[in-house]
């Protein structure tokens, strides 16, 4: 605890002098919803204020330092704010440890080549369900696409790759080159150095992805490939996004898979949403997901979501959310549940409710 109090001390103290040093940002969210969840099993209803709806709560310092010849230095530091409950960061990791700086902490070097980062950072299949997804990447906690897709889901994926037990979604001691983008379109490269004794693919992360962003049309897509701490097992995954902009939508879906080789477990998600500008400030949006395991065992969730944003000012924005999600059985405490966050144990559907307030700086 007195570590991290005085770390924040520090990048209090940085973040004074930053309107100073043209390479320093200081930068973040602050987001909350009140939320209304009604089930209709031995679950029960839930109201509660949940930070992070519309996008994560976060805080964090970026600094950038011109080196001459077109060559940049760069550092990233990102922290995850519950600023429902005011702590900074989450516990991540086995044995479960605080992390201030758990979303990135990185150390880069950007020019004509690319750009070239390491340490804890994004995999790679994030910017391929982010680049599309329908809720754009609300309600994180509950998403088909950040859980699975992304494996942010720590019971799931924590056994794989260099995460240390945590949520696949990020990876430790890892390397990512991202190539220069020619009229839209580039390529990226990512390893996870699992630092095991004895076994250099022991709890290893690699991946690979292309990408194209180029008028009305953004496509994108991604590889990864994780081992387990003995090397006895590997998780592989693909993620695709695609996403059209017309004269009065936009139109995205995506589509994710990841198997695990021991099992054969299989879980897909396919998602679908539209967003429709209805006045300058106001953004309609409707999506849906659905993520079904195979392989081993046979399950399926669906959701429904419309999403309302308002626009009050380029930094501040009102929300209000109305959802359904439904699973084939009613959810065990011992079974993945497909509907993570949303359906609880002993319930098989559930509707929610949310009005909340996003706040950028």
């Amino acid at each position: 605890m007195k570590k991290t109090i005085a770390a924040m001390a520090v990048l209090y103290a940085m973040s004074l002098g930053a309107a100073a040093q043209s390479g320093i940002t200081l930068y973040g969210i602050v987001d909350a919803g009140v939320t209304r969840v009604s089930g209709n099993g031995s679950g029960g209803n839930r109201t509660s204020v949940e930070a992070g709806q519309m996008q994560v709560s976060r805080w964090g310092v970026r600094g950038v330092e011109d080196l001459g010849n077109g060559l940049k230095a760069r550092f990233g530091l990102e922290s995850t704010l519950l600023n429902d409950t005011g702590v900074a960061g989450v516990a991540t990791g086995t044995p479960s440890n605080t992390s201030l700086f758990d979303r990135e902490a990185t150390v880069g070097i950007a020019g004509p080549f690319g750009s070239l980062d390491m340490g804890r950072q994004n995999i790679l299949g994030v910017q391929s369900v982010g680049l599309a997804d329908p809720m754009g990447l609300a309600f994180a906690a509950t998403s088909p696409n950040v859980l699975f897709a992304a494996m942010n889901h720590a019971g799931v994926y924590g056994p794989y790759g260099a995460n240390n037990g945590g949520t696949a979604l990020r990876q430790n001691n890892s390397v990512r080159y991202v190539s220069p983008i020619w009229h839209g379109a580039g390529f990226a490269l990512m390893h996870g150095f699992g630092e095991q004794a004895g076994d250099a693919e022991k709890s290893t992360y690699q991946g690979a992805s292309a990408f194209y962003n180029n008028g009305a049309l953004a496509v994108a897509g991604a590889y990864a490939r994780l081992k387990n701490v003995t090397n006895t097992d590997r998780l592989a995954s693909h993620a695709y996004g695609i996403k059209y902009t017309t004269g009065v939508a936009v139109l995205k879906s995506t589509w994710a898979q990841n198997r695990l080789e021991s099992t054969g477990r299989k879980i897909t998600i396919v998602g679908v949403g539209v967003d429709v500008p209805a006045s300058p400030a106001l953004t309609l949006t409707g999506a849906f997901y659905n993520t079904r395991r195979s392989g081993d065992l046979s399950d399926e969730s669906r959701q429904y979501i419309f999403i309302a944003r308002y626009g009050f000012s380029k930094r501040s924005t009102g929300y209000l959310s109305l959802g359904r999600a439904t699973t084939d059985s009613v959810v065990s405490a011992s079974q993945i549940n497909l509907a993570q966050g949303f359906v609880p144990v002993g319930s098989d559907a559930a509707n929610r409710f949310t009005v909340g307030l996003m706040h950028s700086f």
